[in-house]
C-alpha cells in the first residue's frame, strides 16, 4: 500500500486530460486524469441554479452547491477555501414530460456532506465545475474525518484515499458497495488484497461479507466460506446474496456446490426471491461446467 500506488497517482497527475462532453468516467484514475483540481471538500446548499446548458446536444439544469475544501491532493488549491461547484442534471426541468425515463450510467452531482471531489476551473478563482458534466464523478465521504492522530504525520495520497474510501464503506457498506472496488482501482490488485483483507478483520460481519464477495470476484478463495456463508444466510438482503451466488459460480470451488444446490432447489416464481432462485441456478451450472473442464 506504500511505494507502488504513490507513482501510480503522480503518474496520473502529470497525465491530465480534460474530458470533452459527457462521459462517465467509471474509475479513480480515468476521473483523476480528467482533472484539474482532486479535493475533499463538505457541500451544502445543493441547488438548481434555474440556468440551462446544451451539453451532448440536449437541455441540462445547471446545478450548484457550496463547498468547503478541506485538502486538495492534486491542483493549487484556491486562496479562498469556500468555493462554489457546479454540474448538470441529466435534463432540464422545463423539458421533462411527466413520463420522462433514464437508462443509462449513474447521473449525479455532489451529495450533502463530504465528497471526494473532481473538478476543473472556470473563469471565476473560486467558482469549478465537476470535472465531467452530467454523470457521477464526486465520491460520497463518510461524515468524519478518519482518525489519523496515530499515523505518520506525511502519509501517501493513496493512502489517505484509502482510509477515506474504507471509512466510507463501513458507514454506507448496506446500500453501496463501489467503496471496495474504488479501494482496487486505487491500490490495484495485489496491493488492494493484502490492505482489504488487513482491513476486513476490524470491521462488522456485513462489511466483511461484502468485502469477502469482491475479494473472491478478484481470485481470492480464502474468502469462499465467509462469502457462502452470506449466500446461505436469509437475514441478509438478497442482493447481496445474489451477489455471493455469482462470485460463487466465476470463482468458487466444490464446497460451493452443495449451498447453491440448496438455493437452485428452492424455486421462486417473483420478487428478490426468484432473482436469486435464478442466479444460483445459472452460478451452479457455471460452477459444474468449470469443475469439469478443470478435471484431469
Amino acid at each position: 500500500m506504500r511505494c507502488c500506488a504513490s507513482v501510480l497517482l503522480l503518474a496520473m497527475s502529470s497525465a491530465a486530460a480534460v474530458a470533452e462532453g459527457a462521459h462517465y468516467l467509471p474509475t479513480i484514475r480515468e476521473r483523476w486524469a480528467a482533472s484539474e483540481l482532486v479535493c475533499i471538500g463538505r457541500a451544502s446548499s445543493l441547488v438548481r441554479t434555474g440556468q440551462t446548458q446544451i451539453i451532448d446536444g440536449a437541455d441540462r439544469d445547471q446545478l450548484s452547491a457550496n463547498v468547503e475544501l478541506e485538502t486538495c491532493f492534486k491542483g493549487k488549491a484556491p486562496e479562498a477555501l469556500a468555493v462554489r461547484v457546479v454540474g448538470y442534471d441529466v435534463f432540464a426541468t422545463k423539458r421533462r414530460s411527466q413520463a420522462f425515463a433514464y437508462a443509462g450510467p449513474p447521473t449525479g452531482f455532489l451529495s450533502e456532506g463530504r465528497n471526494l471531489l473532481f473538478l476543473r476551473r472556470t473563469r471565476e478563482p473560486d467558482e469549478f465545475e465537476v470535472a465531467v458534466p452530467v454523470y457521477e464523478t464526486a465520491i460520497h465521504l463518510a461524515d468524519t474525518r478518519p482518525d489519523r492522530t496515530s499515523s505518520k504525520d506525511t502519509q501517501s495520497v493513496p493512502t489517505v484515499l484509502t482510509e477515506e474510501l474504507e471509512a466510507a464503506a463501513v458507514q454506507f457498506g448496506d446500500t453501496n458497495l463501489s467503496y471496495i472496488n474504488y479501494v482496487f482501482d486505487l491500490l490495484g490488485p495485489a496491493e488492494a488484497t493484502a490492505e482489504l483483507f488487513r482491513f476486513s478483520r476490524g470491521v462488522p460481519l456485513p462489511i466483511q461479507r461484502d468485502l469477502a464477495v469482491t475479494l473472491l470476484s478478484h481470485g481470492q478463495r480464502k474468502s469462499e466460506p465467509i462469502v457462502i456463508s452470506l449466500l446461505l444466510d436469509t437475514s441478509a438482503p438478497a442482493w447481496k446474496r445474489e451477489n455471493a451466488a455469482l462470485a460463487l459460480g466465476e470463482h468458487g470451488t466444490e464446497a460451493a456446490l452443495a449451498p447453491l444446490q440448496e438455493i437452485a432447489a428452492e424455486r421462486h416464481t417473483d420478487g428478490e426471491e426468484e432473482s436469486l432462485y435464478l442466479d444460483a441456478v445459472s452460478s451452479l451450472d457455471r460452477l459444474r461446467n468449470r469443475l469439469q473442464s478443470t478435471k484431469p
